[in-house]
């Protein structure tokens, strides 16, 4: 608390607080699917400022939503300024598509870093560098620096934000099924052709190996980024990755759809074949594994895993990519409400804050601090430790800012074409990923 209060203080110095003023916020007027948690707190005054902030949905229920209400009760004690702290849940989609329509919008919000380009470009963000230049060196030293480049070099001398949470692809394993179909599971695969001959094993032995990959380009792309060659960037209006760095990765994809089962990742029938000992493999995101957990515990039977997907060669990167959330301000054109919104996204970004939503969610945050104590705790979270692993040893997703898609999307169309003949060969699926994202960046 301490800590954070210098920090406040400094940001106060260089950026001097408007009078106090009670205003409402706009974001609560958002989409009418929307449903707000419950208003954070507030001063007995009645005075302050009234703010909103946009999270995903999940983030406002359970114990993501007691988090942040724990949050703005305690940042709204230390600063009457604030009367209150509303958190408004919506879909990703609808907090993209709000920014886009203009209209009312909140004071803070979440978003995706694959989305920065379209955020900035559609609204007045505030530029938050005199705050980050103005906070300790330990709070600034403490956020993860790819994140923190991304949000302060397009252009430099911009602050569009501060980093929050990350995920990324996780190879989940049946090691019921593996062990009847005679897989040493005390080993991971150390190379995508050593998982290849399992996926053959699996099938051998009459079980579903892998839900389609049709639905997801995230899924897709999770077999073509294991190339120590793939560098995800943006130069000059156009992607960095070669041709020549997928086109291992699409050979790979030639020898997978053979393994796929009817239904893809995201149905039921994947998660219910998985846990009842039908399905080997699934390749899902960190938000699976309560379902999983659940499973566990009702049928104590049901054994699994999950483990970083292997690179393409021994040593290499992990075919997975990362990606992240961040924090901002709407620039309201009032400088004490700015400062106010500012205050409480350095706030939670602080280490301690960080550390509590990394445990209790058991999710990556990008906070390194945080996330190294964290994840290196025996007693936190064990899929913690797996994802900080990947997170840490493979490619972004995007190239946040300067692009307006992630360049996985133009991988499943691609794969669909190797699949069924349009496309002749792996060298021609790659050019064709090449085009696709190079045209609709």
């Amino acid at each position: 608390m301490k800590k954070m209060k210098r920090i406040l203080s400094l940001v106060l110095v260089l950026v001097m607080a408007a009078g106090l003023a009670a205003c409402g916020g706009g974001g609560a007027s958002g989409a009418g699917s929307s449903t707000p948690a419950e208003p954070a707190g507030s001063q007995g005054s009645g005075e302050g400022y009234e703010l909103t902030m946009w999270l995903f949905q999940d983030w406002t229920v359970g114990t993501a939503a007691e988090i942040f209400n724990t949050w703005a009760d305690e940042y709204i004690a230390q600063h009457p300024e604030v009367k209150s702290i509303t958190f408004v849940g919506k879909p990703d989609t609808e907090i993209v598509s709000g920014f886009m329509a203009g209209g009312s919008l909140p004071d803070m919000f979440a978003i995706q870093f694959l989305n920065g380009k379209r955020i900035v470009e559609s609204a007045n963000i505030l530029n938050l560098q005199p705050y980050y230049d103005a906070a300790p060196e330990e709070y600034k030293n403490a956020l993860n620096a790819d994140a923190m480049k991304d949000l302060m070099t397009n252009p430099e001398g911009t602050c569009w934000g501060l980093p929050f949470t990350a995920n990324c692809q996780l190879l989940y394993r049946n090691l019921t099924v593996l062990e009847a179909c005679g897989v040493d599971t005390s080993k991971r695969p150390e190379t995508l052709d050593e998982l290849l001959e399992q996926f053959a094993a699996v099938q051998e032995n009459g079980y579903d190996v892998l839900p389609n990959l049709t639905a997801s380009d995230w899924v897709t792309s999770a077999f073509v980024c294991g190339n120590p060659d793939l560098k995800v960037g943006w130069e000059n209006g156009e992607t960095t990755i070669t041709a020549e760095a997928l086109e291992p990765g699409y050979e790979l994809l030639k020898e997978v759809g053979q393994y796929s089962a009817a239904y893809t990742f995201l149905d039921q029938a994947a998660t219910d074949a998985f846990t009842s000992d039908k399905l080997a493999f699934t390749v899902h995101g960190p938000f699976l594994n309560p379902n999983l957990e659940a499973a566990a515990q009702e049928n104590s039977n049901f054994k699994y895993d999950a483990i970083p997907m292997p690179s393409q060669v021994a040593g290499g990167p992990y075919s997975a990519s990362y990606g992240n959330e961040w924090l901002g301000v709407v620039d309201s054109g009032d400088q004490g409400r700015n400062d106010a919104a500012a205050g409480f996204l350095m706030y939670i970004t602080d280490t301690e804050q960080m550390k509590t939503f990394c445990r209790e969610m058991g999710r990556p945050v990008m906070n390194n601090d945080a996330m190294d104590e964290i994840a290196n705790d025996p007693e936190s979270p064990w899929l913690l430790s797996v994802c900080n692993e990947i997170v840490n040893n493979c490619v972004n997703q995007a190239v946040p800012f300067r692009c307006d898609m992630m360049w996985e999307t133009g991988c499943a169309d691609s794969m669909f074409g190797l699949w069924d003949g349009s496309l002749t060969d792996a060298k021609a699926a790659a050019e064709d990923s090449i085009a696709m994202i190079n045209e609709n960046a």
